[in-house]
């Protein structure tokens, strides 16, 4: 086998997994656990291609946020299908605790002295603020409000430590900072690239959430000519990383 051909073997099978994905999108549903894991499907999609066009243009050390966000997403389907109506509930409470810090944080820069020209905040955002809160709250449910609970009511410890690798990556952080200087003694050496490149591939990455996403949904429809697919495109992408390493 040719060695050398298998960075584009592994971007043509996360492109074959992501037409899949596109394949098994819906047009509408009585259940809102299924239209919100839809929601997530298209974010999860959305998220992959625009890490890929981000790569592409040559910007690599950028596209943490983005295969965080549909890591967040695909796993986010998975704890929604198994919490079901409780886990909207959940996403209630978690956008009631929003409101109320957009209310604290509208509060604070209202106090702040403002230049005659600036703007004021729009009235909408009270009045939706005020629509929120008024709403009552739901029962707690594990992993409502919190995306790591998530990861525990799924069990999926091991995309949890990549989940917080891609977080560290993503702020403005020790770690974002460390690839863009070395310290000799007393001096900084700046870099406008990253002087260090991660040990994994973005398609590997994206490959992860997308292959979760689409088994929550082979998982929510029983869906067995899914799963079959999906385990074809994923022992064909472990072939393709096993050459790489051989290589």
């Amino acid at each position: 086998m040719n060695h050398e051909s298998s960075p584009d073997t592994r971007r043509l099978l996360l492109e074959e997994l992501l037409e899949l994905c596109e394949g098994n999108l819906g047009a509408s549903t009585e259940s809102a656990v299924l239209a919100v894991m839809h929601a997530w499907l298209v974010q999860t999609i959305d998220t992959v291609r625009a890490a890929l066009v981000v790569h592409d243009a040559g910007l690599a050390s950028a596209t943490s946020p983005l295969a965080r966000a549909a890591l967040e997403n695909a796993v986010g389907m998975h704890w929604l299908r198994q919490v079901q109506d409780a886990g909207l509930g959940g996403l209630h409470n978690s956008h009631k605790r929003w409101a109320r810090n957009l209310k604290r944080a509208l509060s604070a820069a209202e106090a702040q002295d403002l230049d005659p020209d600036d703007p004021k905040w729009p009235a909408a955002w009270a009045e939706l603020v005020a629509e929120i809160e008024s709403q009552p709250s739901a029962p707690h449910v594990k992993g409502g409000g919190n995306i790591a609970e998530r990861f525990e009511v799924t069990e999926l410890a091991h995309v949890y430590v990549a989940w917080l690798s891609e977080t560290s990556l993503s702020h403005a952080t020790q770690a974002s900072a460390t690839p863009y200087l070395k310290q000799v003694d007393d001096t900084y050496f700046l870099s406008r690239k990253p002087h260090a490149s991660r040990g994994e591939s973005l398609e590997g990455r994206c490959f992860v959430a997308l292959d979760i996403a689409l088994h929550a949904i082979a998982e929510v429809f029983d869906s067995e000519p899914l799963r079959l697919k999906l385990t074809d495109i994923e022992d064909r992408f472990a072939a393709s990383a096993d050459d790489m390493n051989e290589s």
